[in-house]
């Protein structure tokens, strides 16, 4: 991706400890009713999910629109309450909170989403969204939180001039910058990161990416990085978890699961991407095939799958009768991370 210096995503703790852990989680929704007179079905919005995000480190949550990515981090966020399974973050158990989170939580837990614009209160200028967290978690004096909002404006690398602009005034990256200003005043341990470039252009993503980068190297801080654009979760992240319709297929180091995908549909998800270089535009029409096609080629093996298989039966060119009904175990694979995948036991 233009702009992006990878040197800045270098690991920044070896430490292995464990700031966000997800086990077994499990999330559903209410649906629509098949009939007027039927019960409401339910939408399994994430199912079995397990992932772990180490201190000082990234790891980015790719997979097509509806794959559960958001509803993941909203989970994280206690904006919604999962059904099953346990999420314990920053050494708190969000599953077990009942009500609103404690304020320690908030502290240790901050969120930066898609669209600033939406996030930020219109009716306060950047002194104000950024003195706000100061005020509500911490007993400082007046002139200690113009120091602190002068240090975090310098930090995301806006200067002190914008601090009398509504968000309205600002470009759109300028505005995230201020939104990422405003998730590190109270110091937080994870940071969750919803799409946070996805509506910027290309050359204001690269600068975005490279500050939360030079933010989590200085500081330390963990990253639950979600978006669907791979160029961005490959520069962005050190680990990659792939999902598909609330599964998660594929985990491990961004590099392995970016260059050597193992599962069919993390290598079809990468396949997808159209390469417009010089060299492979005028092939580009022979070596993509269409979905129809594809699905033509599938074998029918007779059965249907079940909501316990695997959710990419039906477009998998690997399946077998047991995908229908069993969604498997995640499996080691060659140079770090697994997969979960049957096919994987034929494959070296």
């Amino acid at each position: 991706m233009n702009g992006v210096d990878v040197s800045t995503m270098a690991d920044v703790n070896t430490a292995h400890d464990t700031v966000l852990e997800i086990a077994d989680l499990s999330v559903t929704f209410r649906g629509g009713r098949p009939r007027p007179w039927a019960a409401r079905s339910v939408v399994n919005a994430v199912a079995g999910a397990s992932l772990t995000v180490r201190r000082g480190r990234t790891l980015g949550l790719v997979g097509e629109s509806g794959s559960g990515k958001t509803t993941i981090g909203r989970a994280v966020l206690r904006l919604i309450e999962p059904a099953g399974g346990t999420i314990t973050a920053a050494g708190f158990r969000v599953d077990e909170f009942r009500g609103s989170p404690p304020a320690a939580y908030r502290r240790a837990v901050q969120a930066v989403f898609q669209d600033p614009l939406g996030s930020l209160d219109p009716q306060q200028d950047v002194r104000q969204i950024l003195a706000e967290p100061l005020r509500i978690h911490f007993s400082l004096e007046r002139s200690a939180r113009e120091t602190r909002v002068r240090e975090l404006i310098d930090m995301v690398g806006l200067s002190t001039q914008q601090l009398t602009r509504y968000p309205y005034e600002l470009s759109g990256g300028q505005r995230q910058r201020v939104a990422i200003a405003k998730a590190l005043a109270v110091e937080p341990e994870l940071v969750v990161l919803d799409e946070p470039v996805s509506a910027l252009d290309v050359s204001v993503q690269g600068q975005i990416i490279n500050l939360l980068a030079e933010i989590q190297r200085e500081r330390g801080i963990s990253y639950l990085f979600i978006a669907h654009d791979l160029s961005v979760v490959r520069h962005a992240s050190h680990d990659v978890a792939v999902l598909y319709r609330g599964r998660v297929m594929e985990v491990g180091p961004a590099d392995r699961v970016c260059g050597s995908p193992r599962h069919p549909y993390t290598r079809r998800l990468f396949d997808a991407v159209p390469d417009l270089t010089a060299h492979t535009r005028r092939h580009t029409r022979s070596r993509v095939r269409q979905p129809a096609d594809l699905l033509a080629q599938l074998p029918d093996l007779g059965v249907a799958p079940t909501d316990g298989g695997c959710p990419f039966f039906p477009r998998c060119p690997h399946r077998r009768v047991e995908c229908a009904a069993d969604f498997p175990e995640r499996a080691p694979v060659p140079g770090g991370g697994a997969a979960a995948c049957h096919a994987l036991t034929d494959t070296p």
